[in-house]
Parts: C-alpha cells; sequence; structure tokens
C-alpha cells in the first residue's frame, strides 16, 4: 500500500496536480457525480462540447465513490484522484492477499508488477479513471466464485458492471463455466444462480437512465464509445475513428502477452481461466488505440499465468530496473492525454 501511495505522489508531484486532474476521462465522472445524467443540470452547469447523451457512457458507482468522498471536506477534482489513489492501495493488498491464500507464485512480486508491469496502468491509477475500482471488483467476484461463494460473487460482479459495461463479461463467464463444469462432472452446479445479479444489476442501471434521462437504452446513445467490431483485429484498420494510427506494434505484445498469460492461467485455475479467455476474445474485437487500457482487467489472469516467473532473481532485476523506463513513459502519457479546461469552478 505504501509503494502504491508514493509512486502515485510522484507523479503527481513531477507534473502538478492541474494537468493531472485534465486527464481523460476523469472530469467527466466528476459531471456525473455533480449532475446523476440530468441533462438540464449538465447544460446548466458545463460547457464541454459533447453531446449530452454521451454521459451515460460513464457508469455510475465511480461517480458515487467521489461524490462520497466530498463528504470528508475535499473538492469534488480531489476526491476523484482520491478515490483512486484509495482503491488502488486497497486493491493491491487484496491481489497480494488473494494469491497468498491459493499460493499462487510470489505475491509480492506479483502484487508490485500488477501496479507497474503493464505501463498504463503507472498512468491511469495516477489521475481521474475507474480502472482500478473495475480490477478491484473483477478479482473480488473470481475469488469469491472459486470459493464457492455465489451471492458475494454475484454482488462484487454488479458493483464491477456499475463501474464500467465489461463487467457483464463475468456473467459470460460464470455461464461458460457453468457449461463447462457440466461437460466434466455430469452435474449442473444451480447453486451459481445468484451471480444472475449481474445482469439484473444492468437492467436496473438501465431503467436507472431512464428516470434520469428518459432513456432506457441512453447507454447505447451515448455515441462511439462501445468500439466492438463485427471482427477480429480492427484495430489494424487505421481508418477507424478511433484507431488513427499505423503505429501499432505494441498491440502484437499486448495480444501475445495476453493470449499466453490467459492460457497458462486457464491450465491453473478454470474460473479465472474461463474469464480471461472471455475478456481476451473480446479485446480481439475492440478497434481502439487505446487497447492498453481496454486490457487492464487482464493483468491479473496474465500475472497468474505467469506466476513462476516471479521466483526468478533476473526477473525481478529486470523488473525494477524496468521501472526507469515506466516512470518517463507514465510521466510522458499523463501529460499530453488532457483536455483543455477553461472554467474550473462547477467542477470543484
Amino acid at each position: 500500500m505504501l509503494v502504491s501511495a508514493v509512486s502515485t505522489l510522484m507523479v503527481w508531484a513531477a507534473i502538478g496536480m492541474k494537468t493531472i486532474y485534465e486527464n481523460y476521462d476523469g472530469v467527466f465522472y466528476v459531471v456525473v457525480a455533480k449532475t446523476w445524467y440530468v441533462p438540464d443540470l449538465i447544460r446548466g452547469l458545463f460547457s464541454f462540447p459533447l453531446p449530452l447523451e454521451y454521459y451515460p457512457a460513464h457508469f455510475p458507482l465511480y461517480p458515487l465513490a467521489i461524490k462520497l468522498l466530498t463528504f470528508s471536506g475535499i473538492n469534488y477534482l480531489q476526491a476523484m484522484v482520491g478515490v483512486n489513489l484509495i482503491v488502488t492501495s486497497v486493491t493491491v493488498l487484496i491481489i497480494f492477499q488473494i494469491f497468498s491464500k491459493m499460493k499462487w507464485g510470489n505475491p509480492f512480486w506479483i502484487s508490485m508488477a500488477w501496479l507497474f508491469w503493464w505501463p498504463r496502468m503507472w498512468a491511469v491509477r495516477s489521475v481521474g479513471s475507474p480502472e482500478t475500482l473495475f480490477v478491484l471488483f473483477i478479482v473480488l467476484s473470481l475469488y469469491c466464485f472459486n470459493l464457492k461463494k455465489y451471492w458475494l460473487a454475484g454482488i462484487a460482479g454488479s458493483l464491477a458492471v456499475l463501474t464500467k459495461s465489461p463487467g457483464l463479461l463475468l456473467l459470460v463467464a460464470y455461464g461458460v463455466w457453468f457449461i463447462v463444469n457440466y461437460i466434466k462432472t455430469k452435474k449442473w452446479e444451480i447453486r451459481i444462480w445468484p451471480v444472475g445479479l449481474i445482469g439484473l444489476t444492468l437492467l436496473g442501471l438501465f431503467y436507472f437512465f431512464q428516470t434520469q434521462t428518459g432513456n432506457f437504452w441512453a447507454y447505447f446513445k451515448s455515441g462511439d464509445n462501445i468500439h466492438l467490431g463485427i471482427s477480429p483485429f480492427g484495430i489494424f484498420d487505421s481508418s477507424q475513428p478511433w484507431v488513427g494510427s499505423f503505429w501499432l506494434e505494441d498491440v502484437i505484445w499486448i495480444y501475445l502477452l495476453g493470449g499466453l498469460g490467459v492460457y497458462r492461467t486457464l491450465k491453473k485455475d478454470l474460473t479465472w481461466g474461463i474469464f480471461g479467455v472471455v475478456y481476451f476474445i473480446t479485446i480481439l474485437f475492440v478497434a481502439h488505440r487505446d487497447i492498453a487500457r481496454y486490457s487492464l482487467p487482464l493483468v491479473p489472469i496474465v500475472l497468474l499465468g505467469f506466476g513462476e516467473i516471479w521466483e526468478r532473481k533476473e526477473v525481478k532485476w529486470a523488473f525494477c530496473l524496468m521501472l526507469i523506463p515506466i516512470f518517463f513513459y507514465t510521466l510522458n502519457f499523463v501529460t499530453h492525454n488532457t483536455l483543455n479546461i477553461g472554467d474550473w469552478a462547477n467542477l470543484l
């Protein structure tokens, strides 16, 4: 937890809080926290050049956490990054505990790898972002499911889907597990039915959108934000609106590491492996240049797959040395991944 906090404070000190606050998409979650999607409130308080229909693309659990933290006396922008700081520290501790109890590799080094190894993570956890909150509820749901605590798995999965829409993939993974388990045991594990809460929660969220915006399907009307194509590898079409580049060698490495990690995890743990397969296949259909961010929920799965390598001394040394370029990558990314904010008053 100390490493998580100190490394974040290092980025804040090096860049300055104004730039931290300006990073995508943090302030849009602040808009939700202050208006709860009501179009007239958004129109009256904010002047971002975005259609009012855009905001349901940002699910409400992270804004709710921001709102709750403001009751401590800090403003919304401070709460925006404060939530991420707290959640990251909690998540790294939980990952450590899960890997310790399941005896998966070296828990300390795996926890450190989660904080730093996937380079985008250091950047994402240093600004306003729901990604770490999303990962927290994914790993909790998978862990509880493995322990056959299906109600807790369903509740954690529901919180994941209230954070980001791909949380629904947990329900898909549990459905696949249900079928695979029957093939292996010739028995239907009916007791997993509480994980159906995940789907019901999403329906409840859409009903909430109906009450706030007047449109049950507001999420699907929020613009080009889903980025899923009908065929895989659409990211290599540089004419796609959210790709716009042919410098995509890094995507190959993400696919390679992700695929190998998921395959190795599938041989170690069926639940985590099936979720990894479902999520990895989905990633293949994402046509967006920021595939590194989209793949962040895969990182704990990949770390499980490669858990043994963190026992090797040369890997630990290489990881420590790589922290230097990863830090400079983080500074460069956070410095430039910003939007122009002319009026700060209503964001405070």
